[in-house]
C-alpha cells in the first residue's frame, strides 16, 4: 500500500536547495531577482484580494486612513475634551477630587 502524494508535505531543506540550483540554472542570475520581485508583488496582490474578500464576507468596514495631525491644529483648545480634565496623579487632580468630595452647602 502507498502513500498518496499529499501526505508528503512541504520539502525540505535539500529540496529547497535543489529547487534554487534548478531555478538558477533555468533563469540565470540576472532575470531570477526580476522574478522574484513579480512573485512578491504578485502575492502581496493576493494578501490584498484576500483581505477585502474577508471583510466582504463578514461585513466589516476598512480601516480609516489616519491622517496627518496637521489638520488637527487649527481646532481651538477649548473644544478639546483631554484640555478639560486634569491629568491623573498630578496637583490639579488631586485638588479637583478634594473639591467633588466637599459637601456643598
Amino acid at each position: 500500500m502507498t502513500a498518496p502524494f499529499i501526505a508528503f508535505g512541504m520539502p525540505a531543506a535539500p529540496e529547497w536547495i535543489f529547487i534554487g540550483i534548478l531555478a538558477l540554472v533555468l533563469f540565470g542570475p540576472k532575470k531570477l531577482p526580476e522574478l522574484a520581485r513579480g512573485l512578491g508583488k504578485a502575492l502581496a496582490e493576493l494578501q490584498k484580494a484576500k483581505e477585502d474578500f474577508h471583510r466582504e464576507i463578514t461585513g466589516v468596514p476598512p480601516m480609516p486612513e489616519i491622517k496627518s495631525p496637521e489638520g488637527l491644529q487649527g481646532i481651538p483648545k477649548a473644544l478639546s475634551p483631554l484640555n478639560e480634565a486634569p491629568i491623573v496623579g498630578s496637583e490639579a487632580s488631586k485638588d479637583a477630587s478634594q473639591e467633588a468630595l466637599k459637601p456643598k452647602i
